[in-house]
C-alpha cells in the first residue's frame, strides 16, 4: 500500500511539474527594441509594459540606432519594435520613394516586409517626419517658409548658414546629403554640426544654430513656436509609427499582436484605416503632447508610458 501511495505521489509530482513547464512555455520572454530618441523611448516602454500586463516576461533593448534595431529583428535577437514606414521602405528595404500617400506606403511596406517574415500591425498615422525648423523671426526676416526657400537662401549665403542635424540623418539615404541634392544647395561644412538625437533641438532653443533638424512630433516645436519648413518637393516619405513583430513570434503568440493593436488604437485618430488628414493631425498632436511629458515636463519615459497606459485602461496597475 505504501509503495502504491509513493508511486501516486511521484506521478502527481510529475504531472504538476509538467503543468508548470507548460505554463512557462506559454509565456516566453519577448524582446522589445527601441531607438535612441524620445518617441522611441516611449514606444519601447509602452510595448514593454502592456506585454508584461498580459503575462509576458519582457526584455527591453533600448537606445539603438535604426540599423542596429533592424539587424536585431532580422537575426531574431529582437522580437518586437516600432518602426516608421518611410524608414523601412527607403533604408531597410532599399526602395526608391516615389511620392505617394500614407496609406499606400503603409500597405507597400507591409507587403514587402512580409517576405522578410516581419509583420506590420496597425499604424499610428502620426507621420513623425524628419524636418528642418527655424525661429519665427528668422523665417520672417529672410522670407523662408519652404525647403526651396531655405535652399535659395543658403545658395545666396554661399552655404554659410548655421545648421545642426543628428548623426544618423547625416548618413541616411533619406537624410542630409539627399535633401541637399533634391533641393540643389549645400551648407558649408564649417557651418554644419552633427550630434546625438536631441542636440539639434537644444542648439536651436538656445539660438546657437539658425536651422535645426527636428522630428515632426517634437514637443519643442509647439513649445517655442518654431517654423517647420514645408517640404514643397515632397522629398520625405510618410513616416508613420507602426508596431512590427517577427512572424514566428506572432504565429506562436497572437495575443502579442492583439495587445499592440489595442495600444495603437488608444492614440487619437490612430485606430484603423484608411488614413485621413484629420487622423494624421490628431495623432501628431497626441505624440507632441506625449513627447512633451519627457522633453518638457522631464518625466522618465517609463513613468510617462505607465501613466498613459493606466489612463487609457490598457493595464491594471
Amino acid at each position: 500500500m505504501k509503495k502504491l501511495i509513493s508511486l501516486l505521489v511521484v506521478v502527481m509530482l510529475i504531472f504538476v511539474m509538467s503543468g508548470v513547464c507548460l505554463l512557462a512555455a506559454e509565456k516566453p520572454t519577448i524582446v522589445v527594441g527601441n531607438k535612441n530618441f524620445t518617441e522611441e523611448y516611449l514606444a519601447g516602454e509602452l510595448m514593454k509594459q502592456i506585454l508584461e500586463d498580459r503575462g509576458f516576461k519582457v526584455e527591453l533593448k533600448s537606445d539603438l540606432s535604426s540599423m542596429i534595431m533592424r539587424k536585431g529583428m532580422e537575426t531574431g535577437n529582437i522580437d518586437v519594435c516600432m518602426e516608421y514606414t518611410g524608414t523601412a521602405w527607403m533604408v531597410h528595404l532599399g526602395r526608391k520613394y516615389v511620392p505617394t500617400g500614407h496609406e499606400e506606403l503603409y500597405y507597400m511596406t507591409k507587403a514587402a516586409d512580409a517576405a522578410n517574415k516581419m509583420i506590420w500591425l496597425q499604424p499610428m498615422w502620426n507621420h513623425n517626419s524628419y524636418a528642418l525648423a527655424v525661429w519665427p523671426e528668422f523665417a520672417k526676416e529672410n522670407n523662408i517658409e519652404t525647403l526651396s526657400d531655405l535652399a535659395a537662401f543658403c545658395n545666396q549665403k554661399k552655404g554659410k548658414v548655421k545648421t545642426f542635424i543628428d548623426f544618423e540623418f547625416s548618413q541616411r539615404p533619406d537624410g542630409w546629403p539627399a535633401v541637399q541634392k533634391a533641393y540643389n544647395f549645400a551648407v558649408d561644412p564649417d557651418y554644419l554640426e552633427a550630434a546625438a538625437p536631441g542636440a539639434s533641438l537644444m542648439a536651436l532653443g538656445k539660438h546657437k544654430t539658425e536651422v535645426a533638424m527636428v522630428f515632426a512630433t517634437d514637443a519643442s516645436i509647439a513649445k517655442y513656436g518654431w517654423v517647420v519648413l514645408r517640404d514643397d518637393k515632397n522629398f520625405f516619405p510618410p513616416y508613420d509609427l507602426t508596431p512590427v513583430v517577427r512572424a514566428e513570434v506572432l504565429e506562436k503568440y497572437p495575443e502579442v499582436g492583439i495587445a499592440l493593436n489595442e495600444l495603437v488604437a488608444a492614440f487619437a485618430g490612430a485606430s484603423g484605416v484608411p488614413y485621413t488628414t484629420e487622423k494624421l493631425s490628431n495623432a501628431q498632436r497626441m505624440w507632441q503632447w506625449f513627447n512633451g511629458k519627457v522633453d518638457i515636463e522631464k518625466k522618465d519615459a517609463a513613468e510617462a508610458a505607465h501613466d498613459f497606459l493606466i489612463g487609457h485602461n490598457l493595464i491594471n496597475k
